[in-house]
């Protein structure tokens, strides 16, 4: 009698947790082509809580990531459901990936190398253990200086790796041509870049989209609409590593990196409607796609650019979430149409996306800039920075109030406010063309 309870709890056992014990069978989402007949089945593949991925949708076939259970659903209601892994590219004998080991090998060997310009972080461990690494590259590097923040993310999906294999060349662009072109040596000495290869390791080294617990970190943000609290409580590992970052930091612009289409995709994704200053997500958009030939000219997408929501609807976006809570501009790049292509294609996506990446990081020295002090005392004020109709705020730095207000050439009334002070609206400020031609305009605010 006791084997045979031993035996029945051993079984329901393995068919309640994977390696990891604690992950339902039926939360164990694989990818799958689904055929439709029509854009209305979308939506009702959707309402089932079916997870798309449309950046390698084609024609009339969906890819899926769905629980046996949702496979077996859709399968009911007569769609065909055919399994369709993603293929992992293979090595050369001239490129290959980076594993989680060799790239920190090389992330550690970068920063003691040129560690006058490097400092390797971490904002602390995965799932399974990993470092989450995050490189610092300014001037004085190990300084929190009254500079604009920049960062970019990669790979929250897994197995979409070419973004991350394009972070490690940039990385290597920046710190061996300090001191050799001029546009680097500008753009390292004034601005704090912050970039991360990989926010899943776990979900690389897995050959998977999700993290070690099988969640979507792209579908785990605070979304705009259904989240009234901007709080990391009870949610994925990585994603409360990511927003405990963002916290500490004010991000001027962003990018995060994906893989299996060739696009911009710019908000929102999660809401119709245009997102605050339109005008300048499209144009951030178009600046990043019209520097790579491949992408533009991509018969897909005009110019090479898309709404999120336009092309498919997604809750709880990372792009979203920055752009709604702090003001933080940021767009999903999705960089090769295959997710994970062979390693003797690497080269050419960097070459394709390499004027982009640097062009989109200097856009932070566009518009406004400046400092916020109390007028009796100077001291640096941690202030809501806002443009007369733009439906847009950001915030000046805690440490150093200095704020960065990204803008097109125009004329511009703004408004600054903090607690406890009297709010101050300064008209007419303009804005010029030109790079690194960010307008100066510090404030004084006097206290209620």
């Amino acid at each position: 009698m006791y084997k045979g309870l031993i035996l029945f709890f051993t079984v329901i056992a393995f068919v309640f947790a994977d390696d990891n014990n604690n992950v339902h069978i039926n939360s164990l989402k694989e990818r799958y082509a689904v055929t439709i007949h029509n854009n209305k089945d979308i939506k009702k593949i959707v309402g089932e809580g079916i997870e798309l991925d449309c950046a390698t949708c084609r024609n009339n076939e969906l890819q899926v990531y769905a629980t046996p259970y949702q496979v077996n659903l859709l399968k009911n209601k007569g769609y065909k459901v055919v399994a369709n892994p993603v293929i992992i590219g293979k090595n050369t004998r001239d490129a290959s990936y980076h594993t989680y080991a060799t790239l920190t090998a090389e992330l550690q060997k970068l920063a003691n190398d040129y560690s006058d310009i490097a400092q390797l972080h971490t904002i602390g461990k995965s799932v399974e253990g990993r470092e989450l690494w995050i490189i610092k590259i300014s001037d004085n590097v190990e300084q929190n200086e009254a500079e604009p923040e920049f960062k970019y993310i990669s790979s929250m999906h897994g197995d979409e790796v070419v973004g991350k294999e394009m972070m490690m060349y940039l990385i290597n662009e920046l710190l061996t041509n300090y001191g050799k072109r001029d546009d680097i040596t500008r753009l390292i000495n004034e601005t704090q870049i912050w970039i991360m290869p990989s926010m899943n390791p776990d979900g690389t080294e897995a050959q998977r989209r999700y993290n070690a617990d099988w969640v979507d970190l792209n579908r785990n943000f605070p979304d705009l609409e259904d989240d009234k609290k901007n709080t990391p409580d009870g949610r994925a590992t990585e994603t409360q590593l990511m927003m405990r970052f963002n916290e500490e930091h004010n991000f001027v612009l962003s990018i995060n990196f994906h893989g299996g289409a060739l696009v911009v995709n710019y908000p929102w994704d999660t809401k119709s409607g245009d997102a605050p200053y339109i005008e300048l997500v499209k144009y951030l958009s178009l600046g990043y796609s019209s520097r790579n030939k491949p992408m533009y000219e991509n018969g897909s997408f005009p110019q090479g650019i898309v709404n999120g929501y336009n092309w498919y609807e997604i809750n709880g976006g990372m792009q979203d979430w920055n752009y709604h809570w702090y003001g933080t501009l940021e767009l999903t790049l999705e960089v090769s149409d295959v997710k994970w292509p062979n390693a003797d294609k690497l080269a050419g996506y960097w070459a394709d996306n390499k004027e982009s990446l640097l062009w989109y990081m200097s856009q932070t020295h566009k518009g406004i800039k400046g400092t916020v002090r109390d007028a009796a005392t100077g001291e640096k004020l941690r202030a809501s920075v806002s443009v007369t109709g733009l439906n847009s705020t950001i915030k000046s730095g805690a440490l150093h109030g200095d704020y960065y207000r990204v803008l097109l050439p125009g004329t511009y009334d703004l408004r600054f406010s903090a607690p406890g002070y009297q709010s101050k609206t300064v008209r007419g400020v303009k804005v010029q063309e030109g790079e690194f031609a960010a307008t100066v305009l510090d404030i004084e605010l006097t206290k209620e």
